[in-house]
């Protein structure tokens, strides 16, 4: 879909109407996939555990769990496809007021599939709102700028802690830097919010020279005290550059999917850059436990 240009002038209550339209056909797509399969994977999970406990009886148990799981797998793709179409349909909406609205400026989190030469074009095309929003000046400053990659050296950014002041970043020195970088969720998806605290505390204890430095994305420090007690973390370092999508992090050293993980040496340099956290690089070569 070709995007409208900012003279166009459409009105933001139609998209926004579109939108939310969109929005609750997703959430109800996805609230009949949670309904539908699940439920069947649950019941071959029972029925797996029942094998184990009953020898006797496990052939017959493992045949009626793999039906389920099959029953489960069934609806799979007539569910998925109705996703895939309202999801298209989302971007293909986004794509059209992109150089409009702000709600639809995608293009600094898609910013990786574009050349900067593209993503200047867009950006002058864009409109006024959109060129002084934080997403626009995101862009902007990711567009005039070289990022930071893997080999060079680690650019300290300033940052506060959950009273407001400012992290001090000599407590790194001499130090193995695991920074992460928001996405807290994705580590557990509501399962266990305190399992990335109990790692930390298992890595504080096999490498205490180890410094881990936790980045929220947020706005204020409501925000990195949400994150202290949604995710356990009291006692550890978390931080917030109280940027969003204008922080450094998200533009000099491009962190677009999180969470992103920078591994830092005793020397300050980025030896490796991860997305998600890679325990067994973390452990093995980077800690070398």
């Amino acid at each position: 879909m070709t995007p409208l240009s900012a003279q166009d002038l459409p009105s933001k209550a139609v998209y926004l109407a579109q939108k939310d339209s969109l929005s609750k056909e997703f959430a109800a797509a996805v609230d009949k996939w949670n309904k539908t399969i699940p439920p069947y994977y649950r019941e071959a999970i029972r029925l797996e555990k029942e094998a184990k406990n009953h020898p006797e009886w496990k052939d017959s148990l493992l045949a009626a769990a793999a039906e389920k799981r099959r029953m489960g797998d069934s609806f799979k793709p007539e569910l998925q496809a109705r996703l895939d179409v309202i999801q298209a349909e989302k971007r293909a909406l986004e794509d059209r007021y992109a150089l409009i609205f702000e709600e639809a400026f995608s293009y600094f989190q898609r910013r990786k599939h574009f050349s900067k030469d593209s993503l200047a074009v867009l950006l002058s095309k864009a409109s006024v709102e959109i060129r002084e929003s934080e997403k626009g000046r995101a862009l902007r400053n990711y567009i005039e700028h070289d990022q930071l990659e893997e080999g060079q050296p680690f650019l300290p950014f300033p940052c506060y802690d959950v009273e407001g002041k400012p992290f001090d970043w000599n407590l790194t020195k001499g130090k193995k830097v695991f920074l992460v970088h928001d996405g807290l969720w994705c580590m557990t998806h509501g399962q266990d919010n305190s399992l990335f605290s109990k790692y930390l505390q298992h890595l504080h204890e096999v490498a205490p020279d180890c410094f881990p430095l936790i980045v929220i994305n947020g706005a204020d420090r409501e925000d990195i005290r949400d994150a202290i007690t949604e995710y356990s973390l009291q006692g550890f370092h978390v931080v917030s550059e109280f940027q969003k999508n204008l922080g450094i992090l998200n533009w000099l050293y491009n962190d677009q999917d999180t969470p992103t993980c920078h591994f830092i040496n005793e020397q300050g340099i980025v030896v490796k850059t991860t997305v998600a956290v890679d325990e067994a690089y973390l452990e093995k070569v980077f800690l070398g436990i």
